[in-house]
């Protein structure tokens, strides 16, 4: 399993260098002890504290935007923030961020992890910790590794990503606990395929991998291995429900129990503020910050983000298939107004967060803007509009051979963020003959049943980005990906996809990738507004978690302080 780009509704610094992870057997322990790298802002933003300062028991009360739709996060269905934020706590990464997002193994999974390049090949020794456990009992081997692995180009594993699985020349099984992986070539973001595992029993067949977790209480514990273990799911309250794991090898999880909570993002604010909630991430709200502020034991931790809030056009239907319609909607679209109504009344700098970029945020190296040749223009618009046949009707809405320019807009009924930019383009893209029409669903199928199927036109949701920007461009653009919700294929981008995953100079993977970004602009597969600074609410006494940014933190190590 690897990290994969996840997608949620919301209403990197680059990554080490290889030599730097083959010496990689010391142990990083995030939340255990103080700022990674000396660094006391990031200690502020998680409050880090040693496990000695903290108190045994509790419940930390989290929330969900909607019931997991697979609780499988390889799957396409499963690979949201949502289904993330359980794994962390029942089965985590077994790498460990710092806060520059370089990664270390985590020896609670993995004791070896080295790379060296052997005849132009990346060569990965990795070897499990023989005290690992998985839910039913079973220890972790060599295995698990190879099956995690060696599946990754078969189409009917529903992967949420395949990118770098066709990087793979062979799997050797080196002894019972121990793999050697050989790439077919120079693998940058190698570290990123060993950043998770599931058992070999989950991964051995495309119709278990599919389905084996598929559905809201579907989940499977022997699929797990983690310090907390699912011991519920509430369907009347629609509440997950976490314990300590009795079968966990590691340091004894601070908390007694983890719950996570079905919540609109209208009641989210008031759940905290009447601490029925512990934590609300990446604030996207004013009247939610208030009231988090407010609440007298809490505050708002504070760090640079890796989501990102985007428009999503389908085009292979309807009006939107015409490239030249595509452009006119992104030009007739004033992004930095939409971000201004988003962001109103939070402490974010408008002009550091508006997003030009779909792989680098604004604070990380590589970034450059790439949407200058596509600002906001309505004339433009206009004038793309005319050259590709499209005429302005009686009512000022234009039509090409009897079609009108109409555009349905799906969006999870009652994200407040979602309707707020529905109405602003709808409002902006009039001007220059474009009609939108708004087409709220349920919350819980919004994904499952219309943007993965493609039965949408276009939408607005949040992606969420990883430690490795530049390791994922196949998920969402490659063609033929699950997650490709553009349905656009680019043969361009796929040549660029492959370079850009076996090109080991940094500064040439850079400029391959905002080419690549460019071609995007070019073809709007997608267009983004801005990045979130990510502003979590929590109680002043949680420790070892919080705004963590590009850092990981360890579920055991999560707890209140004395006193």
């Amino acid at each position: 399993m690897m990290i994969n780009r996840r997608l949620f509704l919301g209403g990197s610094a680059s990554v080490a260098a290889m030599a730097a992870l083959a010496a990689c057997a010391k142990s990083s322990d995030p939340g255990a002890s103080g700022a990674s790298d000396g660094s006391q802002e990031a200690a502020q933003a998680m409050n880090l504290q040693e496990r000695s300062a903290l108190q045994e028991g509790g419940e930390l009360k989290l929330s969900l935007t909607a019931t997991i739709a697979n609780w499988n996060y390889s799957h396409v269905d499963g690979n949201g923030v949502d289904t993330r934020n359980i794994w962390n706590f029942v089965n985590p990464y077994t790498l460990d961020w710092g806060d520059d997002g370089s990664p270390t193994p985590n020896p609670n999974f993995l004791t070896k992890l080295e790379a060296t390049e052997e005849g132009g090949k990346t060569v990965v020794t990795v070897a499990v910790n023989e005290k690992a456990v998985w839910g039913n009992g079973r220890n972790w081997d060599s295995e698990d590794i190879k099956e995690g692995l060696v599946h990754g180009t078969d189409e009917a594993y529903l992967w949420a990503s395949a990118d770098g699985y066709d990087q793979i020349e062979n799997v050797e099984i080196v002894d019972n606990l121990t793999a050697k992986v050989t790439f077919k070539s120079v693998f940058p973001d190698w570290s990123n395929m060993f950043s998770g595992f599931s058992p070999k029993e989950l991964m051995a067949t495309p119709e278990t991998f599919n389905e084996a977790m598929a559905g809201e209480d579907n989940f499977n514990n022997d699929y797990f291995s983690g310090p907390f273990k699912v011991d519920s799911f509430d369907k009347s309250q629609q509440v997950v429900t976490l314990v300590p794991n009795d079968k966990w090898w590691g340091d004894k999880p601070l908390l007694e129990k983890v719950t996570f909570r079905v919540l609109d993002a209208s009641a989210e604010a008031t759940a905290f503020a009447n601490k029925t909630l512990d934590v609300i991430d990446y604030i996207i709200a004013a009247d939610v910050y208030e009231q988090c502020i407010g609440r007298d034991d809490a505050e708002v931790r504070q760090n640079f983000g890796l989501q990102w809030r985007h428009f999503t056009l389908n085009g292979t239907t309807g009006p939107l298939a015409d490239k030249a319609v595509r452009q006119a909607l992104l030009r007739a679209c004033n992004r930095e107004a939409i971000a201004q109504s988003d962001l109103v009344g939070l402490p974010v700098d408008i002009s550091k967060v508006l997003l030009g970029n779909r792989f680098f945020m604004p604070n990380q190296e590589g970034y450059q803007d790439n949407s200058t040749q596509w600002g906001y223009d309505v004339e433009a618009a206009k004038k793309l509009l005319d050259e590709a046949g499209w005429t302005e009707g009686a009512d000022g809405i234009r039509e090409k051979d009897g079609q009108r320019l109409t555009i349905s807009f799906t969006m999870p009924a009652g994200v407040q963020t979602t309707e707020n930019e529905a109405n602003l383009l709808q409002a902006q893209v009039k001007e220059a003959g474009m009609e939108i029409t708004l087409n709220p669903v349920d919350t819980n199928g919004y994904f499952k049943d219309y943007i993965r199927p493609g039965n949408f036109e276009l939408t607005a949701f949040t992606w969420n980005g990883t430690q490795y920007p530049m390791a994922n461009i196949g998920q969402i653009y490659g063609s033929g990906s699950n997650q490709n919700y553009s349905g656009i294929s680019v043969p361009q981008i796929d040549e660029y996809i492959q370079q850009i995953a076996t090109t080991a100079d940094k500064e040439e993977r850079f400029r391959l990738t905002n080419e690549v970004d460019k071609l995007i602009w070019e073809n709007v597969m997608n267009f983004p507004m801005y990045e979130r600074l990510q502003l979590t609410a929590v109680p002043k006494t949680l420790a070892n978690f919080g705004a963590n940014g590009l850092a990981s933190y360890r579920a055991e190590n999560i707890g209140f302080m004395k006193g």
